[in-house]
């Protein structure tokens, strides 16, 4: 049988015919084809999985069909969708042909994940390559806003100038086929109209999106869970800087207390630079981020220009608090396995209770000399202090009372090293203790001997 069939070889004279005459010429050719394939048994080539149907067409993206004609010349396939006597044209490059429908329905399984996938490029000339290869040949480049049709993606992330992205394969409305690297290609899925979506996508200032969608900590935050010391009257999920597009507010969350700011608009007045613009006499609050993690920003207080520096925060914040709090606890249970009363000739008896609680009884001058202000007693033991590592050969831990008189952030804290019969307490003060750490004894400390008893 003849491929060059006369539907064919009309493409060619379309441009050179009328529309009457062109519809008369099609439905010859339409009937020439008939005959032939007719004559040719209608056996067809194979099946084919369409990668990414003509919105115009009655086709859909992921349909298998049955291909019964093929033109090299035209590249471009004939199908006879189910239950019609209609031949309809597609090109090679929107199918991808099998030789069984056994075979081109797993393959259609295998895509269905990937039906409304699609990706745009977010720069100009962006590569797209023979393989899914950084040094591989490259076979076009894509227009900044150019859509592409996602068909794959790579099994894992893969590290490529400096960057980790997937490798994508990508189709292109004009036909072009080959693997993008996924750092400039943004993905994103779209039942219907994609280029509405993607037009939409390019429209937004993602930079802007960022800085609103991200949950912004203190940068010490970073800095605690890299030490391990982990303050938790500082450290929550409470703090940090939240944007609430809705309410148009951004609030700075510290563990002082809240303080909010109104805002009517956000301007960008440079690369990765953004004003909110307060309502009331024109205030304003500075954003400058200065990567994807890292955000500076400035606000006047009390006639003075502040600044702030915040990180987006990739750790469990509870989870990190758990694992601390669960340090501290085994920290006193072995405290208190030695015994729950520790007694004092001159400083009084401290009964440790459950719950991390004490209560301390005939303490005498301490309240003059150690403790901050005037207490009845009892309170919560803690362990938020670790040694340096010089002082960790001379004593065991550092232990810390908190009255209930005490503020959130205020304690009484001692050294302390234990021997066959009891405990030593040397009081330390707050200028001992730097980043959670106590650095060195105090000069002339109030020392305590305790010995233990009870159950």
């Amino acid at each position: 049988m003849d491929l060059q069939t006369p539907v064919f070889r009309l493409r060619r004279t379309r441009r050179l015919l009328a529309p009457a005459v062109w519809r008369a010429a099609a439905a010859v050719a339409a009937a020439a084809l008939a005959l032939s394939l007719a004559a040719c048994g209608g056996r067809g080539v194979g099946y084919g999985l369409l990668l990414w149907a003509d919105p115009e067409s009655a086709f859909r993206t992921g349909e298998v069909l049955r291909v019964a004609q093929e033109s090299s010349i035209q590249e471009s396939y004939l199908v006879r969708p189910e239950g019609s006597r209609e031949l309809a044209e597609i090109p090679m490059w929107r199918m991808r042909l099998y030789p069984s429908r056994e075979e081109a329905e797993a393959a259609a399984d295998g895509y269905a994940s990937y039906l409304d996938m699609y990706g745009y490029s977010e720069r100009d000339g962006l590569p797209i390559r023979e393989k899914p290869e950084a040094e591989a040949r490259r076979v076009y480049r894509l227009r900044q806003g150019q859509l592409v049709k996602i068909v794959s993606q790579g099994e894992q992330k893969v590290q490529v100038a400096g960057y980790e992205d997937y490798w994508y394969q990508v189709l292109t409305e004009d036909g072009a086929q080959g693997y993008c690297f996924g750092a400039y290609l943004p993905v994103f899925t779209a039942s219907e109209s994609p280029k509405e979506e993607a037009e939409r996508l390019l429209a937004r200032d993602p930079v802007l999106e960022t800085l609103i969608s991200t949950q912004w900590r203190p940068e010490y935050f970073r800095e605690m869970a890299a030490r391990g010391r982990i303050d938790l009257t500082r450290f929550s999920p409470e703090i940090g800087l939240f944007v609430d597009e809705a309410a148009r507010t951004v609030s700075m969350v510290t563990h002082r207390g809240v303080q909010s700011f109104a805002y009517t608009a956000i301007e960008n007045v440079g690369p990765n630079r953004y004003v909110f613009v307060g309502s009331a006499d024109r205030a304003e609050l500075r954003a400058h981020l200065q990567s994807r993690e890292r955000l500076v920003l400035t606000y006047s207080r009390n006639d003075q220009v502040v600044s702030a520096v915040y990180v987006a925060f990739p750790g469990d914040i509870e989870a990190i608090i758990a694992s601390e709090r669960e340090r501290r606890e085994k920290l006193y249970e072995s405290f208190a396995a030695r015994g729950r009363t520790l007694s004092s000739s001159a400083y009084g008896s401290i009964t440790l209770q459950e719950g991390m609680r004490f209560l301390w009884q005939g303490f005498g001058r301490l309240q003059e000399l150690v403790f901050l202000k005037e207490v009845a007693g009892s309170g919560t033991v803690d362990f938020p202090y670790r040694l340096s590592p010089q002082l960790s050969e001379r004593y065991d831990g550092v232990i810390s009372f908190r009255f209930r008189e005490y503020g959130k952030e205020q304690d009484s804290s001692f050294l302390y090293r234990f021997d066959q019969g009891g405990v030593r307490f040397e009081s330390i003060r707050p200028g001992n203790v730097e980043d959670l750490e106590v650095v060195r004894p105090d000069a002339t400390p109030i020392v305590i001997y305790f010995t233990f008893g009870g159950s």
